[in-house]
Parts: C-alpha cells; structure tokens; sequence
C-alpha cells in the first residue's frame, strides 16, 4: 500500500506520542465496548420470540391508588381476547412454586402456570417432546413441559425423561416436552411450565376485582402500541361504566398495554444508559486527547510538510500521509480496546447484576468505534495542515507555533476538561447519593438473620390450617436448637424479590374515600417483629392466643397508621378487606416501617396477619443466629425428620438479601467513578501535555523574561496561570452540561439534590486541584530556562 512505509517510519520517529495516542484511544474504545456489550446482553438483545417487537403485557392501572399496577381478572382476559380488533393472538399466565418428588430428592421449582396458547404466541417449539395442547389445559391434564436448565441438572439431559411421571405436591404430572436452551419465559428462573385452567368461579363476574393473571398478547395486523392504548383506553371506559365498583375510575383506572422487552428490561435500562452515556463521555475525552497529540504533531511538522511541497508532493498525498498514520494508531487502538473490553465483561460478569456474553456485537461495536474515533481525531489535524499555506510554514521555519496556532489544541482541552466535569459531577452525586443509601433506615435488623423458603403442598383452607401449625412447630423446634437465638416466620420478607402482595381495605363505619386505601399483606408467626428486631411501637405484637377460632386480629405499620389514622390512636380500630366475605380484624399493635424491595422507594402502609388465623401454604423462615453459626444443616435436618418430602429452597442471609437490592446501583456508582477518574486523568494529560508544548513553543519568550530580570516564581506563576485558566474555561461549561443533565439524573438520586452545592464544591475543588499538578512540571521547567542558551539558539 502506498504511504505505508513511510508512516510506519514516522510513527517510530514519534514512538511515545504514538504509544499514548493509541493507548488512549484503546481505553476509550475498550470501555465504551465492555459497557455496551453488558447493555446488548441485558437490554438490546432481541427477545427470541416471533415478532417479539409486537408482543405487549396487558395490566389494569392505577395510578392514583397505593395499589399501583396489576394484572388481569378471569373475566378481564376472556373479554380482552375477544377484541381481535386489539389482538390477534392472547395467552395468560401466573407464577406458581412446587416441591417435586419422584427424582432423586425432593426439591423446589420455580413453575409457570400457562396458557396453552403461549408457546404458538411466541413461536417456540420444543427440540424434546412436545407441548400440552388446549385440550389438555381445558380438561385439566397433569402434563408439564421442562426447562432446558432442569432437564440437565435433574435428569443429566437424558431424553428418556420425556414420558417419565413426577410428583409436584404429591400430584403425578408427566412430562411431555422439552424448551430451548434459550427459553426463559416470563423469566430466566422458570424451571417448568404446567397448564393453566382456569374454574368455571375464576371466570364470573364477581372475580374482577381479583387480579392474579398475568396477560401477554401480540398486537393485531397494522396496529401501533400507540394507537393499541388509545383504543384500551376507549375500552376502559366501557368497562368502568358497566362494572364501576370492579373498576374505578376516581383512581384513574384503565387497562394498559407495554412492550415485554421494555418491561423485562424495566430494571437495568435506565442504569445502564446512564452508565453507556458515561462511557461516551470518556471516548469523547478519548477523542479529543487523541485530536490534541495528533494536532500538536501536525503542528511541529509544518516545515516538513512545506519542504515536501516544495519538492514537489500535492496536497491530496500530504493529506494521505496524514490519514494512513492515523489509519494505523485508530486499528492499534481498536486491537487494544478489544482486549480491554474482554477483560471488563469479565469483571462485569463477576462483580456486575448481570450476565454478558463476547460475541460479534462485540467486535462490531469495537470496530465501528474505532472508524469513528480516528475519524474525530484526525479531523482537526487534517483541517490545520489544509488551512495552513505551507509556503508560510518554510518562512516560520516549522519548529515554532504562534498563538493562534496553538489556539485549537487548548479549546481541545477546554472540552475534554469540561466533559470531564460533567462526568465527575454526576458520579460523585451518584456517589454520595449510593452512600446515603447504605445509611437509609431499613427498619429491622439484618444481622445474623438466616432465611429460607419452604412450601406444603395446597389442598384449600383445611391444608392451610395445617400448613400453619408445621410452620409453627418446625419454629418451635428450631428455636430451642443451641445457636439459634429465635425462629420466626412469614409469607414475605423484607427484600424478597417475589415482591409485596397488595390489599385493598376498608374501614367499617367510616365514609368510603373516592380512592380506596390499600396496604401490602404479610401473614406472620408470632416472634416474627422479635427475629427482626422491628419495633413495637404502640399495643402487642401476636402472642399465642391469637390463634384460629378467635377474633381476627392485625398489626399495622406507623406509615399504615400515620396514612389512615393521622389525628386517632389506630390501636382498636376495625379494618377489613374489601374482598367478597373478606374478614375484618381489630388492630392491636402498631409497629416500626420496614424497607421491602428498595431503599429508594417510599414506604407503603403495611399490615401484618396472624398465620395461625389465616394460614398459607408456603413460608419464609426467619431464624437469628448465634454469631458464628450457620443454621442450615440444622434446618435442612429437622425438615426431613418433620416431613421429607418438604424441599429448603430460596436459602440467603437477609444481610445478602439487603446488598442486592442495591448492586446494580454500586455497580453503576463504581462505573461511573472509574470514568471520571479516566476522564480525569486523560484531560490532566491533556493539559500536561498542552502547558509543556506551550512552554518549549514560548521558550523564547520565556528566556527574554528571564533576561530582563523575571524570577523563577513569576515564570512558575505564568505559567500555572495558564493551566487554572484552561481549567476554568473546561470548569464553567462542564458545570453548565452538569446542570443540563440533573434532569437526567434525577430519577436516580436518593437524598441528594441534582444540583448540590456541595457536589459543586467538591467537583470544583477537584479539579482546580488537577489543574495544579498537571501544570506543576511544566511550570518547573520554564523556570529552569537557561535565557542564554534559549536565546542563542534563536
């Protein structure tokens, strides 16, 4: 290739500012890459489903109630189905929890109780087996189809398992297929899918205010998501006028429609865009570091470029010199970007919420980065050797630069140092917002708090009541066991990411309010608030007179309290639940607010029922322990000596419970501090390298001062100078961009406004602070100036 020689020999001539220049360029291309790949993985990935771009989720809305959003009736899916104007294909599911037996050990599955239509919806076909048909869902088969993930840890991917019959609660289902590997709906934990049929009593009028479906639809032939909640909405007026106390629209009740990838992605989409936006910003700083050494070596070259005119080159080969060199740093530098984008993912795998793989989006993104940020940073240099006669350059004698000339490099680093700010800015409000985060009262003690799962077997009211009094024995049991401190339990925890469950109530005897009060629902042994440490801040807790047969009774939160009882004493207060035939319970004790799923969140008005009067099927043991102890064994040991066919699953420490919930926020904080430290530092390298070339182009100016008397400290001073006012030049408008981008930011601050003043001191102090040691050498170096031989040489 012509020129290529040549600018290899070139390069080698300036081999370190070719080293940076490509070392920058790499680590600006390898993060962007790593932080884009994890992006593609978690958020871009298209789903794997038939025209997945058409499938939306369908729930009831509303928005000025406590209840928030939640799914679709019996009666709501049937009627929704019907609308072919809205939706060609439907399907419904819920999310159910097994213990299967007639494997090799009782264990626990995380199922999905579905439609059968769902697997035509998505267009998914099993490499194993089949799936169950209608038919089979309608008359209630007891078939079910195995994911991939289980198929291989529980039956080694032997394809015999196909036909093979298992217990799921003591009921035999056969197994008729298997998924993909790649099939993970509604979500990667699902281990099976069995039919859903749905009772002549779940379709009836009365059951619409019971929402426990969740519903999926693909939108019918040339409608838009747009125009589908425009005409569901239209739809919701109809249902409100003809049941409105099933749906209720002073609370702005309406049916909704969202895309399944935005809401599976609803979680890390805007984490990790902000964290892809941050990554950007230190290519830019890349970009423009880059353009700044590019231009500084254009610069210093003007007279070679004149002598090569004179004898004879045209401008267009100049022009092609200049672009192959930067051809051959830009594919360095991807080769290196490459490599540290690899060894990111991994460290994104490893300390990251989620998964990525290394694939060809990977080199794609890479590549294509690579083109665009040699393109950034040529473009200038490019543009000074064409605007520049190159006859002026043989009579300046190409070793020195004007001012004007050295014009463009210090915007350059007026930019990068303002992005710099602005990066900085939002990391450390991100930072100190991630701290006050870490000090949010969580209303309990996680401390030496074992937890785990268990689930019975469902057989109605009879088996709940009986599923209690295990519960409370096995309770019983552990807490006199040496190590254990007390042994509690409840159908929710905090932090547990199956979520709340939601309860409307009511209030006899007083006016029904236009928006109807609600609360989340947790069913509890009594010990429970004692394991947790939640305070009792008013009446009693549950003692063991509160036990079925006697009058209902219920523990309220102070924020259930404060919302529904502001100026009245709620301990004897009657709440009911608004359910048909719901019960109505006498409040006896009001207790502390606990965190549930989110630090950030606002706490939601809670009331606790008595498991001895209510019963359920499935529990969280909450068991404090000794310090130093591990309870598991202990509790798998007495399991099996109850009853083993009984699986312990869901096992964590409620202290790993409570880091979870913000791991993706410290994830996206330590991101987004290491970028402004790289932003940082690139634009200190920047400046460095802006004050030591000013000071070799003004050597003889400075060696003039030193002649006519000027000491080392003024000539130090000149020069740091300079360095604070290319800092404050970057410092003002990165403020400006910070201030621009609070909006942005906003949603993901907790206790820390988008515009703190002291995020504006600290990012102020900092680089102030970096504006001095960048210029400390070169300040140095002027003052040593030997004016004698600076002049002679001139």
């Amino acid at each position: 290739m012509p020129g290529l020689r040549p600018a290899l020999r070139q390069l080698r001539r300036h081999l370190v500012a070719a080293a940076t220049c490509v070392l920058v360029l790499g680590i600006g291309i390898g993060s962007a890459t790593a932080v884009f790949t994890v992006l593609y993985d978690a958020v871009l990935r298209p789903l794997p489903y038939r025209d997945a771009d058409r499938l939306v989720a369908i729930h009831n809305e509303f928005p000025r109630s406590p209840a928030g959003q939640a799914g679709v009736s019996g009666p709501d899916f049937v009627d929704l189905s019907a609308r072919h104007d809205l939706f060609s294909e439907t399907a419904a599911y819920f999310f159910n929890d097994f213990t299967m037996t007639g494997t090799a050990y009782a264990q626990h599955v995380d199922a999905v109780n579905v439609s059968a239509r769902v697997f035509d919806l998505l267009g998914i076909r099993p490499p194993h087996g089949r799936v169950f048909s209608s038919v089979e869902e309608q008359a209630g088969a007891r078939v079910l189809v195995l994911s991939d993930g289980l198929w291989r840890s529980t039956f080694g991917g032997d394809p015999g398992a196909v036909g093979r019959t298992v217990a799921l609660d003591g009921t035999p289902y056969r197994i008729v297929g298997v998924m993909p590997a790649d099939f993970a709906f509604p979500y990667p934990a699902t281990e099976m899918w069995v039919p859903l049929s749905l009772s002549p009593a779940q379709l009836a009028p009365s059951d619409r205010g019971r929402r426990w479906l969740q519903m999926i639809a693909r939108l019918a032939p040339g409608l838009t998501p747009a125009r589908a909640n425009a005409a569901l909405f239209t739809v919701s007026q109809s249902f409100a006028a003809a049941f409105p106390d099933a749906y209720p629209v002073q609370e702005g009740w309406h049916f909704s429609s969202r895309a399944i990838a935005a809401q599976q992605t609803e979680r890390l989409r805007g984490w990790l865009v902000l964290a892809f936006g941050a990554v950007l910003c230190v290519l830019l700083i890349a970009c423009t570091n880059a353009s700044g050494l590019l231009l500084v070596q254009t610069s210093t070259r003007q007279g070679e470029w004149a002598v090569r005119a004179a004898l004879g080159a045209t401008p267009f080969r100049l022009l092609r010199q200049v672009a192959i060199e930067t051809a051959i740093l830009g594919t360095a530098a991807c080769a290196i970007g490459i490599a540290v984008a690899a060894g990111a993912v991994h460290l994104a795998n490893t300390f990251g919420p989620v998964r990525a793989a290394i694939g060809p989006w990977m080199y794609l993104f890479a590549i294509l980065a690579a083109l665009v940020c040699t393109m950034l940073a040529g473009l200038l240099p490019v543009a000074r050797l064409w605007r520049v006669p190159l006859d002026r350059s043989l009579k300046a004698g190409g070793g020195r630069t004007s001012t004007g000339r050295r014009r463009g490099w210090t915007l350059l680093v007026a930019a990068q140092i303002a992005v710099a700010v602005a990066l900085l800015f939002t990391a450390t409000a991100l930072t100190r917002s991630f701290l006050n985060l870490l000090n949010a009262p969580l209303g309990f003690s996680p401390d030496r708090v074992w937890t785990g799962a268990i689930q019975l077997a469902d057989r109605g009211p009879g088996s709940r009541a009986s599923s209690a009094d295990f519960f409370e024995r096995l309770t019983t049991r552990l807490a006199a066991r040496p190590g254990v401190e007390s042994a509690s339990a409840g159908g929710q925890i905090p932090f547990n990411p199956g979520g709340v469950q939601i309860m409307n109530v009511v209030f006899p005897g007083r006016p029904v309010p236009d928006v109807r009060p609600a609360a989340a629902v947790n069913i509890v042994l009594p010990g429970y608030f004692r394991t947790l440490r939640i305070p009792r801040l008013e009446g009693r807790t549950f003692a063991s007179q509160d036990a079925a047969g006697a009058p209902a009774v219920a523990v309220v939160d102070r924020t259930f309290a404060r919302t529904y009882f502001a100026d009245e004493d709620p301990v004897g207060q009657l709440v009911s639940s608004d359910a048909p035939g719901g019960k109505t319970y006498r409040i006896i004790g009001v207790v502390g607010p606990v965190a549930d799923a989110d630090l950030a969140a606002v706490p939601r008005p809670q009331i606790y029922l008595s498991e001895r009067q209510e019963g359920q099927s499935a529990t969280f043991l909450v068991v404090r322990e000794a310090p130093g102890q591990d309870v598991t064994a202990m509790v798998r040991a007495q399991l099996r000596a109850m009853d083993p066919t009984v699986a312990l699953f869901d096992v964590s420490p409620m202290s790993d419970r409570v880091a979870s919930s913000i791991r993706l926020r410290r994830f996206v904080a330590w991101l987004l501090n290491g970028f402004a430290a790289m932003g940082l530092l690139l634009a200190a390298l920047g400046l460095y390298g802006t004050l030591a070339h000013t000071v070799e182009a003004r050597r003889r100016e400075i060696a003039i001062r030193v002649a006519l008397g000027a000491h080392a400290g003024r000539v130090r001073r000149l020069v740091a100078r300079q360095g604070v006012r290319l800092a404050v030049a970057g410092l003002v408008p990165g403020l400006a961009l910070a201030a621009a981008g609070g909006r942005i930011t906003r949603a993901f601050l907790f206790g820390v406004a988008p515009f703190d003043p002291w995020t504006i001191f600290g990012t102020t102090a900092a680089v102030l602070l970096l504006a001095f040691a960048a210029s400390w050498i070169p300040a140095a170096r002027a003052a040593r100036v030997d004016a004698l031989a600076a002049l002679r040489e001139e």
